[in-house]
């Protein structure tokens, strides 16, 4: 894993879209994250899940959707434009 590594895929998207489709991709991601992390509080306030469900798993589904969509986020933000 030396220097020109690109991990498991060898080619690297990032090399071959510009920086208007670059932009739109991030813009796009970050948009679903925030829609993934309202769907999770929704879900565990109860408003998108059937009455027959337990109460806890409501919770920890909604806390799972709400987190993974923070770490996408969170990922997506922070990513350098090169990566």
């Amino acid at each position: 894993m030396g220097k020109g590594y690109t991990g498991p895929f060898p080619i690297s998207l990032s090399e071959s879209m510009s920086p208007t489709t670059s932009s739109i991709l991030r813009l796009t991601i970050l948009v679903f994250s925030i829609l993934a992390m309202v769907f999770g509080i929704l879900v565990m306030a109860g408003v998108l899940v059937p009455k027959y469900v337990a109460g806890h798993f409501g919770i920890l589904f909604g806390a799972v959707i709400f987190l993974y969509g923070l770490y996408r986020f969170v990922i997506a933000y922070f990513r350098r434009p090169e990566q």
